[in-house]
């Protein structure tokens, strides 16, 4: 008697001008019996594909549409971040990969063995069509390289065919928009210590006359992203289950807290810098979510109706005291994570928030709710995963951003992103020597006096004549489109 399959796999599908195999893709990957959904992502297709795409009509698909060409490491970063079953596979549209392989590869996931499985084209008795020689001795040089920075021993780690455990692909930034991410996720997994295995498959290779696209641009950048990732590793978005990078519970992260807006209270000159960058994108409604001590709320009032709001009893009580005698200021307890104040606004306000949050996209969708169209939102967050130090965690950060990364689930929440850049660039050396390396705290008063008086005035001049290519924070503006 045959075992019963129960649906388990997201099967996450890149699409770029593959109109002649992507509809006869999809239903193969809907007839494996393995199959929960289907997440293709349109990546910006001319040929066809998207109007293909928009005649299936299975209840299990989803299309996602990029406005443009993005490359294949940013279509599945976004499909990756609409998964909602337990695994989660890469299909490419174009048929190399052969969705009768789902249980070979799924079997020691299933068997709890695994949280990674690699399906190798290399280590294998099945069927493999005969193409191009510099092509594999290509591929063996690069996955030889890989094993060399990540002490794995896998025989094909360009493969297609990578199915994860949901949580563990959910819980790091893919940085690479093209196909440099397979190197990129791969160093990131050793470096995540997940049980990895590798299984032999099929593989039906095509032609570059066939559509093939990868070159040797991009074995050149999978050699660089070996290197960096495996040397600089990757900080984990939200720490999984039994992970090391565990965050501390909320009383103690809220005392942290506490210490940092004290010491933030006295910084005039960067919280003036932060106001200058969002004061053209404020409306006359304003919401602030976190509003802390005040500091940004004094700024945000100047002609305008604030309603200032804080997860904070604490903070919140200060603030009601603060603000008792002026009328257009609404102090308010609410929680973003379950739910927000009723809109219109004009803006909305998050400086040194959303890092804060279990589920970042959810609380913007509800965010979006609240903005009248053509609204903006305006964010404020911490940059780059690898500055992650033993403070982001005392103080409850989840996680940092890349910006490819923030633009992405703000445009998941349904936002149009506007501007998004870096700012503060001589942070990340300090946050880099202080909080990393001498695991010291960097909102330390003398310190972050230091630096407001005598390097912000400096910075803010220069910065505002060139924008920097990196920073300790970045700064989004996005809309809610009208």
């Amino acid at each position: 008697m045959e075992p019963v399959v129960e649906p388990c796999l997201s099967v996450v599908m890149p699409c770029f001008n593959e109109a002649a195999t992507v509809e006869s893709m999809v239903a193969r990957v809907l007839a494996s019996p393995y199959t929960a959904e289907v997440i293709v992502v349109d990546d910006g297709s001319t040929d066809g594909s998207a109007e293909l795409l928009a005649g299936l009509t299975d209840p299990r698909l989803r299309v996602l549409t990029q406005d443009r060409n993005r490359g294949k490491g940013a279509a599945v970063r976004l499909g990756f971040s609409h998964a909602t079953s337990p695994f989660v596979i890469v299909q490419d549209a174009d048929g190399e990969y052969d969705p009768d392989e789902f249980p070979h590869v799924l079997a020691p996931l299933l068997a709890d063995k695994a949280d990674v499985v690699y399906g190798s084209r290399f280590h294998t008795a099945r069927p493999h069509r005969v193409l191009y020689f510099w092509h594999s001795v290509g591929n063996r040089i690069l996955t030889t390289t890989s094993n060399v920075f990540t002490n794995l021993n896998l025989t094909d780690m360009e493969t297609c065919y990578k199915v994860f455990r949901r949580e563990v692909i959910q819980s790091f930034v893919i940085e690479e928009d093209r196909f440099g991410f397979e190197p990129e996720i791969t160093a990131k997994v050793a470096r995540g210590g997940w049980r990895i295995y590798e299984v032999g498959i099929s593989y039906s290779g095509r032609t570059y006359a066939e559509g093939k696209k990868i070159n040797w641009k991009d074995g050149v950048r999978a050699i660089y992203c070996i290197v960096r990732y495996s040397a600089l590793g990757g900080r984990l978005l939200k720490p999984p289950t039994g992970s090391h990078a565990d965050v501390v519970d909320f009383d103690e992260a809220d005392e942290e807290l506490t210490t940092t807006l004290d010491s933030l209270d006295g910084a005039t000159n960067y919280a003036d810098w932060i106001y200058s960058m969002m004061e053209p994108h404020l409306g006359q409604k304003v919401l602030e979510v976190g509003a802390g001590h005040g500091t940004l709320t004094d700024r945000l009032m100047q002609g305008r109706c604030v309603t200032a709001t804080d997860v904070s009893p604490r903070c919140v009580a200060m603030l009601e005291e603060k603000y008792r005698d002026d009328p257009e200021v609404d102090v308010k307890f609410c929680d973003i994570e379950q739910d927000v104040e009723p809109g219109p606004f004009d803006s909305v306000v998050l400086v040194n928030v959303l890092e804060h949050l279990d589920d970042d996209e959810k609380a913007l969708r509800r965010l979006r709710e609240a903005l009248r169209p053509g609204g903006s939102l305006l964010l404020f967050v911490p940059a780059f995963e690898r500055l992650y130090s033993d403070f982001d965690r005392r103080i409850g950060h989840r996680r940092r951003y890349h910006r490819r990364a923030l633009a992405d689930v703000v445009t998941s929440a349904g936002l149009d992103p506007v501007d998004i850049h870096y700012v503060n660039s001589l942070g990340v050396a300090a946050w880099w020597l202080v909080a990393k390396k001498l695991r010291r705290t960097p909102a330390d008063g003398p310190l972050v006096a230091t630096f407001d008086r005598a390097v912000v005035p400096t910075l803010r001049r220069m910065e505002e004549r060139y924008t920097p290519p990196f920073g300790q924070s970045l700064l989004c503006v996005a809309r809610r489109p009208a």
